[in-house]
């Protein structure tokens, strides 16, 4: 990516900060200190799920009472590294090169050339920290592992990417480090600071496993790491929850992606059986479990904000990576689905002397979190554009100061350009060839890959081509792909292969090379009318051009030419070797 190169190449020289541009004839002594920022970051959390009024989540409570929450804040990839490559650099993952989960052979990690919101806020003069979840490259052990990506103070003991149980086992270790790190390290320092703490739960629901009925293929993702609801108190909690309104989907009109997702999670996961409600809910209630966790690791951190008496100078921020399908559509997990449980994030955004306990319906994007931290540190939108250009994003400072805005990106009530949602993820592209114990070959779980990056790649590398010898490779033909626009009140879908990358501008383009998905989410938030089916009574193809339209001007603004970031060819063979039948499925 050239533009963010060349940017990462002004991050290396020392910038004015906004206080030196903004007025260069005041005393320095007359000069307002940017508030801090801190942001508190989960993974997994279905935002708009309907939790029971018993479960306590105090500290998401104090936060939205205290600040301004968005109902429709979008991740640009429902994936973890996908989506937390954009949040930390404002560019899609597709331009990161990130654009499925490092756990996979075919991703390498983070190039130090594309800067992230760290070199950024180092050239405003703040001082950039992490601890916690990172999973966007492979990290020695120790505190400075992440300087070449402009952040201090990283946990020794290395990252913490999801593997199973993960969340349990070392969330609370990463909110110690937090607070430890804002009670001795903040107080040194003679200028602002960004501080994130990066939690994993409640992203542990990721290999529940609620009754040995739930079975999985042999050559599954999640086969031999599979756990199931612990024997603690913690968990052994059961509350009121009900199953989604969209529960039964019977996706006669959903395009072939949709039924191809469900197909894909079922086996490398496990399959819930639809008739048994009852495991369904335990899903649900072990997810809110999980989120419990996580909410009691941040009532850790913003007790040490009471206790340190910063709230009157620091923006504090909870948000999360992706959300989690939790049973809507009989779906579990997220990924290759632009759903809103899925697509749909948390951001609440506590201002010192901003609103507070106000909900806003303006779009935001995960492409917009840099540019909005930028304007938190005293950018105003020329200057970002200026000193950053290749940033896409647009502020959000507007509906954070004043809920009752549409937003950079419009609102339910005046739908705008929207934002964009992607998909380009290879591991669940082709369910057949997904069992065939390529994608067991090719994958690993248990730990993140460390050490020689270079010597990573080659190793890598070649194990893509064993694997396309032994299995073959994946059918490119199959349209599990996506391009997503949401406007506010529309969602329209592009599914598309691999083999039909572009960026269709009219509706001959678009049925040539897509399967098409239209959901209305004002009269339909349950996303289960495909307005864009032919046999639908309400089908508007004046729509379907009218969003069209949205998405090709998104596409063109914030990725520029579309076209695969990976080559067809990696597996030496193109040829598929799997029969359907071949690989017998756990019966149904």
């Amino acid at each position: 990516m050239a533009s963010a190169a060349s940017a990462a190449g002004a991050a290396a020289q020392p910038a004015a900060s906004p206080r030196e541009t903004a007025a260069t004839d005041t005393a320095p002594a007359e000069r307002k200190r940017p508030p801090n920022i801190l942001v508190l970051c989960m993974d997994q959390w279905q935002t708009h799920m309907q939790v029971p009024d018993a479960v306590r989540l105090p500290a998401l409570r104090r936060l939205e009472a205290q600040g301004v929450s968005f109902d429709r804040q979008y991740c640009t990839a429902p994936m973890c590294t996908p989506s937390r490559a954009t949040m930390w650099t404002g560019v899609h993952a597709k331009q990161t090169g990130l654009w499925d989960n490092t756990n996979f052979a075919w991703i390498g990690e983070l190039s130090r050339n594309i800067p992230t919101i760290g070199h950024m806020l180092r050239d405003q003069g703040y001082y950039t920290a992490f601890k916690g979840k990172w999973h966007l490259s492979s990290l020695e052990r120790h505190e400075d592992a992440l300087e070449p990506y402009g952040f201090s103070d990283y946990q020794q003991w290395g990252d913490m990417f999801g593997a199973p149980l993960q969340g349990s086992e070392l969330d609370d270790t990463a909110a110690f480090e937090a607070i430890d790190w804002l009670e001795h390290k903040a107080p040194e320092l003679d200028r602002p600071w960004l501080l994130v703490c990066s939690l994993v739960n409640p992203h542990d629901v990721m290999y529940l496993q609620t009754d040995p009925v739930q079975t999985l293929h042999p050559n599954g993702m999640a086969a031999g790491h599979q756990s199931t609801v612990q024997r603690l108190g913690w968990f052994q909690q059961r509350w009121d929850v009900a199953l989604p309104a969209n529960f039964a989907d019977d996706f006669a009109r959903q395009p072939y992606g949709v039924r191809a997702y469900k197909e894909n999670t079922d086996l490398n996961y496990g399959r819930i059986p639809d008739a048994r409600t009852d495991l369904w809910i335990k899903y649900r209630n072990y997810l809110i479990n999980c989120m419990r966790l996580a909410d009691a690791q941040f009532e850790r951190v913003l007790a040490a904000l009471d206790r340190l008496d910063l709230w009157q100078n620091t923006v504090v921020i909870l948000t999360e990576d992706h959300g989690e399908m939790n049973g809507a559509h009989r779906m579990t997990q997220k990924g290759a689905i632009p759903f809103d449980e899925a697509a749909i994030v948390n951001l609440t955004v506590c201002a010192p002397g901003g609103p507070s306990g106000r909900r806003t319906a303006a779009v935001g994007s995960h492409l917009d979190l840099t540019p909005t931290l930028l304007a938190f540190a005293g950018l105003d939108e020329r200057e970002i554009r200026e000193r950053y250009p290749h940033l896409k994003g647009r502020s959000l400072m507007a509906p954070i100061l004043d809920p009752d805005q549409d937003g950079p990106r419009g609102s339910a009530t005046a739908p705008g350009d929207g934002a964009l949602v992607c998909w380009d993820g290879l591991h669940s592209m082709d369910t057949e060839w997904s069992v065939s114990g390529a994608l067991k070959a090719l994958t690993g779980l248990e730990s993140n890959p460390s050490g020689n990056p270079d010597k990573a790649q080659a190793e890598a590398r070649e194990d893509l081509r064993e694997a396309g010898r032994k299995y073959g490779a994946p059918d490119f033909s199959k349209r599990t792909f996506f391009r997503a626009v949401v406007d506010g009140q529309h969602k329209l879908v592009r599914w598309f292969s691999p083999e039909e990358y572009g960026n269709p501008a009219t509706l001959e383009d678009l049925n040539a090379r897509s399967d098409v998905g239209l959901y209305d989410l004002v009269n339909d938030p349950g996303e289960l009318e495909n307005l864009a089916h032919p046999n639908h009574p309400r089908y508007d193809l004046g729509l379907v051009e009218r969003m069209l339209g949205k998405l090709h001007a998104l596409v063109q603004h914030e990725i520029g030419e579309d076209r695969a970031p990976f080559d067809l060819n990696m597996f030496g063979t193109r040829e598929v070797k799997y029969r359907k039948g071949t690989n017998d499925a756990p019966p149904r």
